[in-house]
């Protein structure tokens, strides 16, 4: 382990970044913001217990903590917009002519295609947040993937050009730390409309499975608790919870 940034720890490699994260917080006391960073993940993580395929050295696989105790729980959702919203602005800081969407709830999509997912665990106490795990992976340098990972894409891929992880890494920080300091000042609508602006295929018909149903919808925008809501070609409204709704590639 080795520290080479303030308020960074580097690892040449980890199981997870997330889990290396929980064992620090069940040891000692991190600052908020900390991030750890890992060349290489042995059981990187994503959403619904998929495995996150990386190269060694070639991606962002960081985790950051922080500690939202002003937040109820029911607010919770507002966590997964700031990490989003602070992905996409690195990634439009960084490249001023991209433009990033957050496909619900998380994901980083550029050009209809994944970039980044984000992994969230919020550890609660009693009507507060204790502290908040944010796990990143954002493919940057690495150019092919396999067929498990058909809508992957990373940075290099799009631009040619290659990256100094480490200065994306304090960007992010930085990013993170300012969409975050807006949920301090309870700033909840600035935050849900920087979403919504950035939310993938919002107003658009497109394809879904919902509840096991396939059927055209539109996006609508978010509601209680950061639900998906959609209305149906049919007129139907619906509100859905992660795994009650799959939104199906273009053409499939």
């Amino acid at each position: 382990m080795k520290s080479k940034l303030p308020g960074m720890i580097e690892l040449r490699e980890t199981a997870s970044t997330n889990d290396y994260m929980e064992m620090l917080l069940n040891t000692s006391n991190p600052e908020e913001g900390l991030i750890v960073y890992a060349k290489y993940q042995t059981s990187g993580k994503g959403q619904e217990n998929n495995r996150w395929e990386s190269e060694a050295g070639k991606n962002i696989l960081a985790t950051a903590v922080l500690y939202p105790c002003f937040l109820r729980p029911d607010q919770q959702f507002f966590l997964t917009i700031v990490v989003s919203l602070s992905v996409c602005t690195l990634i439009s800081k960084t490249e001023p002519t991209l433009q990033p969407m957050i496909k619900w709830p998380n994901d980083i999509y550029l050009n209809n295609r994944k970039i980044a997912g984000i992994l969230i665990k919020n550890a609660l106490s009693g009507n507060n947040i204790q502290h908040t795990i944010t796990g990143l992976g954002m493919n940057i340098n690495q150019t092919s993937f396999s067929a498990n990972a058909p809508l992957a894409v990373s940075l290099s891929g799009i631009t040619g050009k290659t990256y100094h992880i480490p200065t994306l890494l304090t960007n992010w920080h930085e990013s993170l730390m300012w969409w975050y300091s807006q949920l301090r000042e309870n700033r909840f609508s600035l935050l849900e409309a920087a979403y919504l602006d950035r939310l993938y295929l919002i107003n658009q018909p497109a394809e879904f499975i919902i509840n096991g149903k396939r059927l055209t919808a539109m996006i609508a925008g978010i509601g209680e608790f950061g639900k998906l809501r959609l209305n149906g070609e049919d007129g139907s409204e619906y509100l859905c919870d992660l795994k009650e709704v799959v939104f199906v590639p273009s053409g499939k």
